[in-house]
């Protein structure tokens, strides 16, 4: 209350003054804070009003505007997803027009000129969907994967070259688990090849340079650093040992040394550790407190002496900062084809597999070298559609077999030649006057080396290259008066089967299909011999089987008046329908996470504003009451102040 004592007995009345003018004061600043707060709505001014209050106020407020934030990203992916939602809608109309196309045209008795005009119409179809796939949404390109700063795909001499990488670009959206925002090329369009994936696991060997974080660890879930207990005997000696914070094979050598005196090194397979005693001694490695460092360093183990202990294989996965050296073999010469180019490629500099990357990447030739998700092996990627790849050896080198990325190797699938469409071979073979089965008419082809020895070859059950080669050697080895006079093997340069006769007569070297069977022509053996030597073509190139590529053919099988390749190549955009489909329902599942993700955020953004209000904001009931009162108090602290310095002695008299 703004009261003023009525009397103050024996005072000056200056002090009376002071006094009131204190009083009314301190009501005055009330009254101006109340009116303050009506004016601006609010009920805490300044921090100092409510210390708990404004803390709790300054901690919603980063909360809200992280939360807009998130919902603004939300907002921005969204938008992203339906431009890639409504490319695909367009991309799979334009596709669906081709197959129509395809199909009317995969019948005989139509006019050249019509087929023309349709593989004109092809060819703007090509030109949207390339359109369509370098679509870009404020800056950023939907199509290239990870890299959506440039267009994705490009025309390389009538060539389409996907130039982007990674699966999407995958935003801060708040969610648990990522969702990507754009589409990688092999994802939509199937813009890169399937093969060829690598078929030799490279299994670097272990350097004391070695980093932590390249090993899979003896347990396959990497090497995590901590405690491990060591028991050392005959003492029996208990010690812990930290290895946090080391980061290579040296580092966690050297402190095994210097802190225990226990001597460790890198295995004689160079996969792993071993643990060296002397005569008489041993030692105990083992976790501590639910640890697991001794077990994913591959030493949990009783060692004893004099022999060394070896510890498990610790899995050295892939890296492009993995040296060379670590394989064990030499880098030599590799041949790389894709469509017209060819280039002999010397890998003998690398020092690293980031600098075999390099090189490759560095012809120009649309291939690509990445290392397969495992990080055990080397894949070969053809980038560019409408061109068919092929990655071989040179004679005196085996670099691509050694790395693994031979496109035609013993290993190489007989279903992978002539694009998928296989080899055929005669299985099962019914004699047509009895109705059994007759083994004679399995007979594939026949071999006549130049002094007349012959025989035919049977290939049923071969499902690789080197069962066909395996079948052949063993066929000859059974027929031949001289198992050496046929040699059987791969291309010593380029790819391909390679037959050489070594007979030395003066008669005809040939190879004669038989029963009707195509497997010669399938294994691309139907050609012409060089001197003793058949060496047959390479039909296990790779192509890129995706979208550009299947209208090419479509284009061109209509342009050549083909028939057969317009029914297949139509057959091809059926899958390319089908993939569009599957990924623009995928899409659609993004697109609902999004929108259900931004209906929560706005739920908590409201929930966090009104928890907030009910801190910050005036209760405008409780500050009028407080208002009017505070006016009444100040009236009659005026007017008591008003009679009290006002009286004097002459009142009295």
């Amino acid at each position: 209350m703004n009261s003023i004592q009525p009397s103050f007995g024996r005072t000056p009345t200056l002090l009376q003054w002071q006094h009131a003018a204190a009083s009314l004061g301190r009501g005055n600043s009330a009254l101006a804070r109340v009116q303050l707060q009506l004016a601006t709505g609010q009920g805490l001014l300044r921090p100092s009003d409510d210390a708990i209050g404004a803390g709790a106020i300054s901690a919603l407020d980063g909360l809200l505007e992280a939360q807009r934030q998130r919902g603004r990203n939300l907002e921005h992916g969204e938008a992203m997803l339906g431009v890639i939602d409504g490319s695909l809608s367009n991309a799979f109309d334009l596709v669906l027009e081709a197959k129509g196309i395809g199909l009317e045209q995969a019948t005989s008795g139509i006019d050249s000129s019509e087929r023309m005009v349709q593989a004109q119409a092809i060819d703007a179809i090509l030109v949207q969907l390339m359109d369509i796939a370098n679509t870009a949404h404020q800056g950023v390109h939907l199509f290239g994967g990870s890299a959506t700063m440039r267009s994705p795909y490009a025309d390389i001499n009538g060539l389409i070259e996907y130039m982007g990488y990674g699966s999407g670009l995958i935003t801060d959206l708040g969610l648990t688990s990522g969702v990507p925002l754009t589409l990688g090329g092999e994802e939509a369009f199937g813009a890169v090849s399937t093969r060829v994936e690598g078929y030799r696991d490279l299994d670097p060997v272990l350097d004391v340079d070695t980093p932590l974080s390249e090993l899979n660890g003896a347990t396959g879930e990497g090497v995590l650093l901590g405690v491990l207990e060591v028991v050392q005997e005959p003492a029996g000696t208990v010690s812990q040992l930290d290895l946090s914070g080391a980061h290579t094979i040296a580092d966690v050598i050297q402190r095994f040394q210097s802190e225990l005196g226990v001597t460790l090194q890198i295995n004689q397979q160079q996969n792993g550790l071993s643990v060296v005693l002397p005569a008489g001694e041993g030692i105990t490695i083992r976790d501590v407190n639910g640890g697991r460092t001794a077990r994913d360093l591959g030493i949990a183990d009783v060692y004893n002496g004099p022999a060394a202990g070896n510890g498990d294989d610790l899995d050295r996965r892939l890296t492009d900062d993995t040296p060379v050296s670590a394989f064990g073999f030499q880098l030599e010469t590799v041949r790389f084809t894709n469509g017209m180019q060819t280039m002999d490629l010397d890998l003998s500099s690398a020092e690293t597999v980031g600098d075999i990357r390099r090189l490759v990447e560095q012809m120009d030739m649309g291939i690509r070298i990445e290392i397969n998700e495992d990080g055990d092996r080397l894949d070969a990627v053809n980038l560019r559609s409408g061109s068919m790849m092929s990655i071989g050896e040179l004679p005196g080198s085996q670099t691509a077999t050694d790395l693994g990325i031979r496109s035609l190797d013993r290993d190489t699938l007989l279903s992978d030649f002539n694009r998928g469409q296989g080899v055929s071979i005669l299985e099962g073979s019914v004699d047509p006057m009895t109705g059994e089965l007759d083994p004679t008419l399995d007979q594939d082809f026949s071999i006549t080396l130049s002094n007349g020895e012959s025989f035919t070859v049977d290939l049923s059950g071969s499902r690789t290259v080197g069962d066909v080669l395996d079948r052949i050697r063993l066929t000859a080895d059974q027929e031949l008066s001289d198992p050496s006079l046929l040699k059987v093997g791969l291309a010593f340069r380029g790819n391909g089967i390679r037959l050489e006769d070594a007979s030395g007569g003066a008669g005809e070297y040939r190879l004669e299909p038989l029963n009707g069977s195509n497997a010669l022509e399938d294994l691309g053996l139907l050609v012409d011999v060089e001197g003793a030597t058949i060496v047959g073509e390479d039909r296990a190139m790779v192509a890129v089987e995706g979208l550009f590529t299947h209208l090419m053919d479509l284009r061109d099988a209509l342009m050549a008046g083909d028939v057969p390749g317009i029914s297949i190549a139509s057959d091809w955009l059926e899958g390319d329908l089908d993939r569009l489909g599957l990924v623009q329902a995928e899409v659609g599942i993004r697109t609902n996470r999004i929108t259900d993700a931004m209906a929560r955020n706005e739920d908590t953004i409201i929930m966090d504003e009104q928890l907030r209000s009910g801190i910050l904001d005036l209760d405008y009931t409780e500050a009028s009451i407080r208002y009017a009162t505070l006016q009444q108090q100040l009236q009659a602290g005026l007017a008591t102040a008003a009679r009290s310095v006002s009286m004097t002695l002459l009142d009295y008299l």
